[in-house]
């Protein structure tokens, strides 16, 4: 399976659950908010806010950028085009 292929597995995974979706939708819409601000925002346990985050940032999808004792989060553009990309051609694949 090509490179390519396995990192889109992994994205879809990441936003295949319902809470991880929220969350990366919440962080696009806000353009960025840090772990703790999520966590406020969500009211899930901290534990349970780093494990998506941790699986938002490991497919791609999220920036994490440290800020002295804070952790920035932001959409990575880059992956959510080539996202964009790929089902938008499986839209256009005539059957």
């Amino acid at each position: 399976m090509p490179t390519s292929e396995k990192r889109l597995i992994k994205i879809m995974k990441a936003l295949a659950d319902g809470t991880r979706l929220q969350l990366f939708r919440e962080i696009a819409t806000r353009k960025q908010m840090t772990c703790t601000e999520v966590g406020e925002l969500s009211h899930l346990a901290q534990p349970t806010v780093s494990h998506h985050l941790k699986q938002l940032v490991d497919a791609g999808l999220l920036n994490a950028e440290k800020d002295g004792r804070f952790v920035s989060l932001s959409v990575n553009k880059e992956i959510v085009e080539e996202l964009a990309v790929f089902v938008k051609l499986l839209m256009d694949t005539k059957q």
